[in-house]
């Protein structure tokens, strides 16, 4: 249960930070704009490519039922575009309800109000369909598969930071692929034509790489690390990754 309505077809992803909430779905829970709250963070996705989320909205999500029961109030970033999942339920969410995932037998273990634990189980056919689903999206659109893992900056300040508005897409700005900037994808042809042009003719105002700023007084701008000067270096153990 999320809300006051029964959700199917959630990804339980603990790549995201974040819960997403698609505005399609939004919209047939009945939730209104005055429901919504404003927030100062966009999500990156996978590609590359900023989302500006319409808001955020509070939500109880409800696990089991019975005594198996768990219920914790989560907060959605909603987007307007849309995936073949309704919600995706991020890291943050899975850890509030203590909960333990086996992808290979699609089951999810959670500890409950009464402090036992549920188990909940995903459908099969269901989880199929939407794989499929999601293969043919991520061949269809670049823009769509970008927000199957999306990650959201987390970065708190004292005052807001100025945001992009809209989505934003990438253009070359130098002669390799990897010198690149942003623009707002729904800006008018007729302004973002002349925008792209100019920022091109500048090129040279862009440093790339620190040899594209040769003879810059550390004055102006210098790291440095707040080591001792007596501490002695400690190599630490060599840690191995898994495959």
């Amino acid at each position: 249960m999320v809300g006051t309505g029964l959700v199917r077809r959630i990804l339980v992803d603990t790549g995201a930070d974040s819960n997403i909430l698609f505005r399609n779905v939004f919209d047939a829970m009945g939730l209104k704009e005055s429901d919504l709250k404003n927030h100062q963070h966009g999500v990156m996705g996978l590609g590359d490519n900023y989302i500006k989320p319409d808001r955020m909205i509070s939500l109880p999500i409800c696990l089991g039922a019975g005594d198996t029961r768990r219920s914790v109030m989560a907060d959605f970033e909603v987007l307007r575009d849309s995936t073949a999942y309704n919600i995706i339920l991020g890291r943050k969410t899975i850890n509030e309800f203590s909960a333990v995932i086996c992808t290979k037998f699609l089951t999810m273990k959670f500890v409950t109000d009464k402090r036992t634990v549920g188990t909940i189980r995903g459908d099969l056919e269901a989880a199929v369909a939407c794989k499929n689903a999601s293969l043919s999206l991520r061949k269809e659109s670049k823009k769509a598969a970008s927000i199957f893992l999306a990650d959201l900056d987390i970065r708190m300040e004292d005052k807001p930071r100025p945001e992009p508005e809209g989505d934003m897409e990438k253009f070359q700005i130098g002669k390799s692929a990897e010198q690149f900037t942003f623009v707002n994808r729904n800006l008018p042809q007729e302004l973002k034509g002349p925008l792209m042009e100019v920022v091109r003719a500048n090129d040279d105002l862009f440093a790339w790489t620190p040899s594209d700023i040769p003879g810059l007084d550390p004055e102006v701008m210098s790291h440095w690390l707040a080591v001792k000067p007596n501490a002695k270096p400690v190599a630490q153990q060599r840690r191995k990754m898994s495959k």
